[in-house]
Order: structure tokens, then C-alpha cells, then sequence
């Protein structure tokens, strides 16, 4: 016979789950369906419904835990919600025109905050049941799903997730619905925080359609599983060995132990830098946002799409319209540059500053060698970018601007082609040798464990070092004064060699089907591997085939090569059996 705290505890997941569908279901029919008055009703009932039985879950939960103080210490902010919720009933059984408790309540917008955090229980269920879905039978849980594996399916969920959301009445204005494959291009593209686009942004989705964008892109830029964990250690259920196991692989840290200590940095260096960009931006763009938008939504959608490096905006040209607003421009440079270094190395950093402010010595206060790795190789990119686009474009498209002004256009889409997909200026104008640098700073990317796409520059120093081990005759590979393992090297060269070959296909699978010229093709190919974002007009004239290759492209390149070839082979081990050796020649 199970044990009360097992039924106790199964009966908080039943209630959570009940509590969760119909809150989904109700936030749904009200906000993206054009709802009768009876579906109406039948919608702001399930709501109700939802919130009551998420305050059973907290009565249950409180028994579960014992003591009221471990509850409160362990689930302060669910009970906080709960008091909020409780304040409510009482304000609308009381009177809601006359009462003062109604009028604090409204200054507290407690309405919009129950129905935020609804829609977060409803994100956390549908992970969790995903991260979970094994463990619901018993012939699923004796099944090993390998780490790579998962994180491809959980992708491929949200995907589906956020295509039928796009595909409410309430996405898109009225008359202009979205078919499947453009739900699923664009859903597709927020996820893998691309920034390619079907159809206009701005004003092609309705302000639900934005806000179901804009969720898309957080999940798909910070990960969903770890978004799911850290639900579970905010509303007190922890994070699980399987659901360690999956991040620890993802993120690549040494111990078990230290996967909650990277979800809880992930998550507040997110948030945190994401609301400083909005205040910065929310500043930079008065008088900016069109008549009837909301400019700190606005602020909050580019702050969102910069740091996870999605390129998405609400403005049809992007941000060729601010490009002459230093603060708009700089807050967008310095989110998609910090997104694109990669969380471990951004905790690097930080801790690298403290110990030199504080005069701390020993291994966590220094760069290790991905950290320094990274920033070296970024800021060669970065700046080398700058200087040749400067150079190439001094007389032709920045012809007759300010120095300043030419400076900064470099310096941004040399920054945005690497991995963010905005654009502060016209590409088409730009000259072909421009367009080729672009291309090939597309295809290296950003840094691993962060939300920038391409082949990533780890990669690209690590066969650089190969080659110039080789050229120097020596047997073992060298880079920053240490010896790399040869799985390294082989996993560089895998990633390279993988990516180049896609492009490859993709390039002359798009040239049979678009008939469109060689370089403006190339440049959607690669924008789409990287997850750039950026196109030169080719996108929204797409076929149909054109339009699941890119697709494809952009899926490929958010999970990148190495995970999607781990996720399609076994796993690895040694063969059984050594054949003699063989030569082959070379060169």
C-alpha cells in the first residue's frame, strides 16, 4: 500500500495537472479566440476553476511538508500568489466597485499577475511531462533516452506548441490568417531564435501573436529544460537525477551537483540583463514606438530578442530606422555580444572580476582555457569584422556619413552577423565582398552553452590550432600553453566538416527549386545554419520547399551538428575487433 507521503504527493501532481490544462485551456479560448459570450464565460470559469484548485494544491502542499515554516521557507512564492489570489476572491465577494481592497489590488495588477503565472504552471507542466515521459510507464522507464536525444525531442514539442499558437484567430489581425507551414516557419524560427521571417512581424501578428513570439524566443534562447528546472526548485520540487543528468550534458559541468547552482546563475544573469535592456531601451525609444503600441512591451520583445540573439522585431526594417539613436544601438550590442559569449563564460568572467577587486587567488577566480579561448577569438572576429567591412564600405554604402557614424554601422553588423540577425542598414546595399565576409562570420558563430548559433568559434580555434600543430610537425594539438585531447579535435573537425556540408546541400537543393543567383542564395543558407536572422529578401518569396529547407537549416543549427549527429548514432564504444591498417595518400 503506498505511503502517505506518496499519496499526498501524487495528489498535488494530479491537482497541479488539472489545475494547469485548465488554465491553459481558458487563457487560450479567451485571449486567442474571438470567444461568444457563453465560450466567454465557459473560459473565465475554467480559469476560476484553475485558480481554486492551484490553492488545493497549496493546502495539500503545506500538509505535505509538515510544518508551515518549512512550507513558507521552500514555497514563499507560490504562498505569496496564494495570499494575492485569496485577497482577490475576498475584494470580488465584497464588492469590486467599493472597496479599498479591490482598488490595492488593482494597483497591484494581481489580475495580470495570476494570469502570467498561469501561463508559466502551464510551460512547467508540459516540460516536466516532457523531461518526465518516460517515467509514466514501465516499459518507458526502463528505456535510456540518451541526453541528446531529449533535447531534440523538446525542441521539436515546442515547435508544434508554438505553431498551433500561431495559429489562433486572436495570432494574426483579422482576415490575414497564418497557414500551417508559415505557423511552423515562424514558429520555428523564434524557437531557434533565428529571426527569418514569412511575414512581417510588426505587422503581420496581433499583440498575442508578439507575446506568443516573444515566449518562443526566451525558451528556445535560455533552453526549456532549463527553464523547467528552475520551476522545479522555485516551487520547492528540485531537480530530479534524470533532469540533472540531461543539463549536465548540455551544459557540460564537471559534477551532478553544480547543475543547480548553473540553472540558478542562467536564470538570474538572464532576467537581470534582460530587464536592464529593457530599461535602457524603454529610455532610448521615446517617440520611437508607433501611435497605439505600447513602447515598454516594445522595450521588452528587442531586449528579449537581442539577449537570446533572435533578431525577431516589431519595426518592418529592424533597426534601420534607429540606427541613428546611440542608446537603442548600443543596448542591442551589448545584449547579443554577452548572449553570443556563452553563460559559462559570462560566470567566468564575473568571477575573474571579483577575485581581482577582492584580491582572491586560486583556480574559480581565473579564466580557464574555453573562457579565454572565447573572448580572444570573439574580439578577433569582432574587430576584424569591423575593420573590413569599415574598409570595404568607406566609399560605397557608408560613403558620405560621419567617421562615427561609419564606425558604429561596422561595428554593429559585424557584431549581428555573428549570431543576432538585426540590421541597421540596407544589406542590399552593400558590396559582394561585404556580403562574403558576412557569410563566413555567419558560419562561425558565436560560443557554445549560450544562444548564439553558427559552428561556434571554439570549434574554428581548435582546428586552427590543429593546422598549425601540423605545419610545426608536431603529433600532439596546442592551444593557450595546453595539450587538447584528440576527442576534442575530432569533435571540431566533425562539427566543421557537418556544418559545410549541409550548407552545401541545402545551397544546391534551394538553387534547384528557387532559380534565385548564387551569393543571395549562399547568404539565406547560412544565415539559416547560423541562426543569423539576417536576408537579403529572399525568405518571404520562398516556395514552399525552399521554405522546409530553411527550416530544416535553422533547426540543425540551434541544436547544432554535434548534438543532432549524437542524437542520430549510437552511443559510443570501442570496436571489438582491430583490422590492420591501411594507407592512403595525400596531397
Amino acid at each position: 500500500m503506498p505511503l502517505p507521503d506518496a499519496k499526498l504527493h501524487r495528489s498535488r501532481r494530479l491537482l497541479l495537472a488539472v489545475a494547469g490544462f485548465c488554465g491553459l485551456v481558458g487563457l487560450i479560448v479567451e485571449y486567442g479566440t474571438y470567444p461568444q459570450a457563453w465560450t466567454l464565460n465557459l473560459a473565465r470559469g475554467l480559469s476560476a476553476l484553475a485558480v481554486l484548485l492551484f490553492l488545493t494544491e497549496q493546502v495539500v502542499s503545506w500538509r505535505e511538508l509538515v510544518t508551515f515554516r518549512r512550507y513558507l521557507r521552500e514555497r514563499w512564492p507560490t504562498f505569496a500568489l496564494s495570499v494575492l489570489l485569496i485577497l482577490e476572491s475576498l475584494a470580488l465577494l465584497a464588492g469590486r466597485e467599493t472597496t479599498w481592497l479591490n482598488s490595492a489590488l488593482g494597483r497591484l495588477s494581481v489580475g495580470s499577475i495570476t494570469r502570467a503565472y498561469l501561463i508559466v504552471i502551464q510551460i512547467y507542466i508540459v516540460a516536466v511531462f516532457a523531461v518526465e515521459l518516460p517515467h509514466l510507464h514501465g516499459s518507458f522507464a526502463r528505456q535510456r533516452i540518451r541526453p541528446a536525444v531529449a533535447f531534440v525531442l523538446v525542441f521539436v514539442l515546442l515547435i508544434v506548441l508554438g505553431t498551433g499558437l500561431l495559429l489562433l484567430p486572436r495570432s494574426t489581425p483579422a482576415g490575414q490568417p497564418l497557414s500551417v507551414l508559415d505557423a511552423a516557419f515562424t514558429a520555428t524560427s523564434a524557437v531557434c531564435v533565428t529571426g527569418l521571417i514569412v511575414r512581417d512581424t510588426g505587422t503581420g501578428f496581433t499583440p498575442f501573436g508578439h507575446a506568443v513570439i516573444l515566449v518562443l524566443i526566451q525558451l528556445g534562447g535560455i533552453g526549456i529544460m532549463s527553464l523547467t528546472a528552475a520551476l522545479g526548485l522555485l516551487l520547492g520540487r528540485g531537480i530530479g537525477v534524470r533532469e540533472s543528468s540531461l543539463l549536465r550534458e548540455v551544459f557540460q559541468v564537471p559534477m551532478l551537483s553544480e547543475v543547480g547552482r548553473m540553472i540558478r546563475f542562467i536564470i538570474v544573469m538572464t532576467f537581470s540583463l534582460e530587464a536592464i535592456g529593457t530599461v535602457a531601451l524603454y529610455i532610448g525609444l521615446d517617440g520611437a514606438v508607433p501611435d497605439g503600441g505600447s513602447r515598454l512591451f516594445v522595450a521588452v520583445f528587442h531586449s528579449v530578442s537581442a539577449f537570446c540573439n533572435a533578431g525577431f522585431s516589431t519595426y518592418s526594417d529592424s533597426l534601420v530606422g534607429l540606427n541613428e539613436r546611440p542608446l537603442v544601438m548600443g543596448t542591442v550590442s551589448g545584449l547579443l555580444i554577452v548572449g553570443g559569449l556563452g553563460f559559462g563564460v559570462v560566470a567566468q568572467l564575473i568571477a575573474w572580476f571579483r577575485g581581482r577587486s577582492l584580491r582572491l587567488h586560486g583556480r574559480d577566480y581565473r579564466l580557464g582555457l574555453h573562457g579565454r579561448t572565447v573572448l580572444v577569438a570573439s574580439a578577433i572576429l569582432l574587430l576584424g569584422g569591423t575593420a573590413l567591412l569599415l574598409a570595404m564600405e568607406w566609399n560605397h554604402s557608408l560613403a558620405g556619413e560621419p567617421f562615427l557614424a561609419r564606425l558604429g554601422q561596422a561595428f554593429f553588423q559585424s557584431a549581428t552577423c555573428r549570431t543576432a540577425g538585426f540590421n541597421s542598414m540596407d544589406l542590399n546595399s552593400l558590396a559582394p565582398a561585404s556580403i562574403f565576409l558576412m557569410i563566413i562570420l555567419m558560419f562561425i558563430g558565436g560560443a557554445p552553452g549560450g544562444t548564439a548559433g553558427g559552428v561556434k568559434v571554439t570549434a574554428v580555434a581548435i582546428v586552427w590550432a590543429n593546422l598549425r600543430s601540423i605545419s610545426r610537425g608536431l603529433s600532439r594539438v596546442r592551444l593557450g600553453k595546453r595539450e587538447l585531447d584528440p576527442v576534442h579535435v575530432q569533435r571540431a573537425l566533425l562539427v566543421l566538416s557537418t556544418g559545410l556540408v549541409v550548407a552545401v546541400i541545402a545551397l544546391f537543393v534551394l538553387l534547384a527549386t528557387e532559380n534565385r543567383p548564387f551569393l543571395t542564395t549562399a547568404f539565406e543558407v547560412f544565415s539559416a545554419l547560423g541562426t543569423v536572422g539576417l536576408s537579403l529578401g529572399l525568405t518571404s518569396v520562398l516556395s514552399p520547399a525552399g521554405r522546409v529547407v530553411i527550416m530544416v537549416l535553422m533547426f540543425i543549427g540551434r541544436l547544432g551538428p554535434l548534438t543532432l549527429t549524437s542524437s542520430l548514432t549510437g552511443l559510443a564504444r570501442e570496436p571489438r575487433v582491430r583490422l590492420p591498417r591501411g594507407r592512403i595518400m595525400i596531397g
